[in-house]
């Protein structure tokens, strides 16, 4: 189904902004090389048995200075910067809705560009899934059902995690490696799907692109392999029938990741015969998708979630 919600009539006053705190923070649930990979872990008041890996969006880029911003954190970053003023349209992460409704969450680093190309941070959010699993008991969560979260380039990462392949080593001497990589269900906001289209649709994320597969598509002719490595780098590419269940948001007046980005991601799960929905947010631009949406996007997208993870 696809939903449109009309606009609020009037404008709601600001509220003082709100964030959750880690339970545990700089978790590391993977090395690259001397690099430790990280989560913060979010435990809720009233747990209800699932977790969810959330992933922050950043262009698929980091600046590469020492005192930069880590992913996990960017959400909060932004929202106490005022860079997004109403952040989704609230106060607070994304995620605290799911948070409220019983969601252990866990936000995470992963490798990013220009330094790290694709696959390489999908990789990561696979362990990531596979390091949660793993422990599932010591956080009180159930290991067979855990959902991903994004927004943005993070949208894209919590998709690849629905649609890829399994990653499980049976015969891994890590023990976390031999755990599943899929995931159960999938929240993507504002995502980009079909990096050739988004090319077309958004000249401007060229650089974007280019940071996230290594390879700049200038004077290459068609048929380059440089066509095939941006193919292979879409969403949009991937979905079968075994996938999980979507619940997409996007703004219509989105003018950093076009909507069609979406929209052509839900027409691949369909055709693929995989439940999703598709929520629009009329007037909505990239960063405050909320705020002509009642209810707010996420509150939506958590009582979802709950209703997926309750189904038998």
């Amino acid at each position: 189904k696809i939903y449109r919600f009309s606009a609020l009539l009037a404008i709601l006053p600001l509220l003082q902004s709100w964030a959750a705190e880690p339970t545990q923070s700089n978790v590391i649930y993977g090395m690259d090389h001397g690099s430790a990979l990280l989560m913060d872990v979010y435990l809720p008041a009233n747990p209800n048995g699932a977790g969810v890996i959330f992933i922050m969006g950043t262009g698929f880029t980091a600046y590469g200075e020492y005192d930069d911003v880590p992913l996990k954190e960017l959400d909060l970053w932004l929202l106490e910067n005022g860079i997004f003023k109403d952040f989704y349209g609230e106060s607070e992460q994304g995620f605290v809705p799911l948070l409220e409704s019983g969601f252990a969450v866990f936000s995470i680093n992963h490798r990013l560009g220009p330094k790290n190309h694709y696959p390489a941070q999908i990789a990561d959010c696979q362990r990531a899934v596979q390091f949660v699993r793993f422990h599932a008991a010591k956080y009180g969560i159930e290991s067979h059902w855990i959902a991903s979260m994004g927004h943005s380039s993070g949208a894209s990462m919590a998709t690849f995690l629905g649609l890829s392949d399994e990653t499980a080593n049976p015969e891994a001497s890590d023990p976390v490696s031999r755990q599943s990589s899929r995931v159960q269900a999938v929240i993507a906001a504002a995502g980009v799907h079909d990096l050739l289209e988004a090319r077309k649709s958004a000249p401007g994320s060229s650089a974007m692109l280019q940071s996230l597969t290594g390879r700049a598509i200038t004077y290459q002719p068609p048929g380059h392999p440089v066509f095939e490595t941006y193919r292979q780098a879409s969403t949009v590419t991937r979905a079968s029938s075994d996938d999980p269940p979507f619940f997409l948001i996007h703004g219509d007046a989105d003018p950093a990741v076009d909507l069609s980005q979406s929209q052509l991601l839900k027409t691949a799960l369909d055709k693929a015969g995989v439940e999703s929905e598709l929520l629009i947010a009329p007037g909505a631009n990239h960063a405050e998708l909320g705020e002509p949406v009642d209810p707010l996007p996420f509150d939506q997208a958590a009582a979802w979630l709950l209703d997926k993870y309750r189904q038998p």
